[in-house]
């Protein structure tokens, strides 16, 4: 035999041997495998209720993908420095002597039934004009009723001296149309009280991550779109904004429901969002979890009104089919971070988002990608503060929250890469931005005037805790019965 049949031989050989050694171990981990895949898909695909059997995968190859994905978005979860914060969290509460101080106003009612209530976090000290964080709790579109697990995060964003509204919408089997409308109300609210608390009405921001980012940006586009549809009724009336017929009908009918709004957002943070739900979906079915993932609970299982709810496809549809729209109507600035080996809502998402804000000309559009990092999760982060990436991402929404013409970390409309974005070097010739319209925000741009109609601000001087959240309570006591009017209520 020559050298090439032996050596052939004896990698044969090495695989029977290394067959018959695994045989005993393939049989048991094989039949895990798939109890695990069909365990969850019992559980989770909405497709199961009519018959169990039938739904159930059989293929190994659609088994092996199954269970690949879900192994990495366990890893997604806890991956990282995820584990690490959580112990060191609860090794600093079991060994504190103190309490922190906690300056929350918990249960404020902000709608007419009795589940729409909110916990704002007020800062000590502050002058007023203080900026709002309105925080929409929830990784998936059914989890969004869990406010309780971001009260450590809304407690540190709070001591950064911002105020912060973390409000409870939806609920056990909730539409997305539902939530929408249950945080169409908390915003509004805090409209019409931020004032009374210190706030600054005029810088609002919108706080989201996983589906609460995709809900912000939703949101974010109420505005345009009834902009846009008001003016184009009156050339076509029913004009369709949206390539199919019923994506259009479906969006058009959650606008309907948004009867009162005051003015957009004054920016949006985004955090590990999903912005496009078809691609989102296209995704989902190379992994073989199409009918498994929250996608599917939220929008059903057929895809055709997918558009309706993606921020990405709106915005670029608002850009094609109009000739001009005025920046005025958007959030004046948006900022998206996203883990680059996020492997559940991947970083593409984020990046088609970035791409159509930049089109549009909003004035302040960043996006912060971590390389090293999965699933970013600012409320995980958070917990602690001292670490760098609660540090990294405290600069970042501080940066975002700034008034126009402060100075800010983040420059320009740019994709950063990192802990922190490079500050450009003194003299060097402004920056252009992501879309190419010139200068990057902050160069060689006018800085607003101030209002001189409102008051000048004064400190409240209340250092008292009890004292801040009695005036407070008053003051929401005093919207509901006063200035709540029932055509504001049946307009709700």
């Amino acid at each position: 035999m020559s050298k090439w049949s032996w050596r052939g031989a004896a990698w044969y050989a090495m695989a029977v041997c290394a067959g018959a050694v695994l045989l005993p171990f393939a049989v048991p981990l094989t039949a895990t495998v798939y109890a695990i895949v069909w365990v969850y898909t019992w559980t989770h695909d909405p497709r199961a209720r009519g018959g169990l059997v039938q739904v159930l995968p059989l293929h190994p190859r659609r088994v092996f993908r199954c269970i690949r994905a879900l192994w990495a978005g366990m890893l997604d979860g806890l991956g990282g420095p995820t584990l690490a914060i959580i112990v060191s969290y609860v090794a600093a509460k079991l060994t504190r002597s103190t309490r922190a101080q906690d300056t929350a106003v918990r249960d404020i009612k902000y709608g007419p039934q009795a589940k729409h209530r909110l916990d704002l976090f007020v800062p000590l000290g502050h002058d007023g004009h203080v900026p709002v964080v309105v925080i929409l709790p929830g990784y998936r579109w059914s989890k969004t009723k869990r406010a309780r697990m971001y009260r450590p995060m809304a407690q540190t964003l709070c001591g950064d001296g911002m105020f912060v509204v973390l409000p409870r919408v939806g609920g056990a089997g909730a539409s997305v149309e539902d939530i929408m409308g249950d945080f169409h109300l908390a915003v509004q609210w805090v409209f019409d009280n931020a004032a009374q608390f210190g706030g600054d009405p005029r810088r609002v921001h919108l706080l989201g991550y996983g589906a609460g980012a995709h809900l912000c940006a939703m949101y974010s586009l109420v505005v345009p779109l009834k902009t846009w549809y008001a003016q184009a009724d009156r050339v076509a009336p029913n004009a369709q904004l949206l390539s199919t017929r019923r994506a259009d009908q479906r969006l058009r009918a959650w606008l309907k429901r948004i009867r009162r709004v005051q003015r957009p957002v004054a920016g949006l943070i985004l955090v590990s969002g999903v912005f496009d739900i078809a691609s989102q979906r296209a995704y989902e079915a190379e992994r073989c979890i199409e009918n498994l993932s929250a996608t599917c609970t939220a929008f059903g299982v057929l895809p055709d009104a997918d558009e309706a709810w993606s921020p990405a496809a709106i915005v670029r549809c608002l850009r094609r089919r109009s000739a001009f729209i005025p920046a005025e109507l958007f959030a004046a600035s948006a900022l998206l971070i996203h883990g680059k080996r996020d492997s559940t809502f991947v970083l593409q998402q984020s990046q088609r988002l970035f791409r159509e804000l930049c089109e549009i000309d909003v004035p302040d559009v960043n996006m912060k990608i971590y390389a090293n990092l999965r699933r970013v999760d600012p409320a995980i982060a958070l917990l602690a503060p001292a670490s760098a990436l609660a540090q990294s991402l405290l600069e970042d929404i501080r940066s975002s929250v700034a008034p126009p013409g402060a100075d800010r970390a983040v420059y320009g409309n740019s994709i950063t890469d990192g802990d922190a974005s490079p500050e450009p070097p003194v003299g060097s010739p402004p920056q252009r931005n992501g879309h190419g319209d010139g200068l990057a925000h902050g160069a060689g741009l006018p800085t607003p005037a101030p209002d001189s109609s409102s008051p000048p601000s004064e400190s409240n001087g209340l250092e008292n805790v009890g004292d801040l959240k009695k005036q407070v309570r008053v003051s929401a006591r005093d919207y509901f019965s006063q200035r709540r009017t029932k055509s504001m209520i049946a307009a709700s």
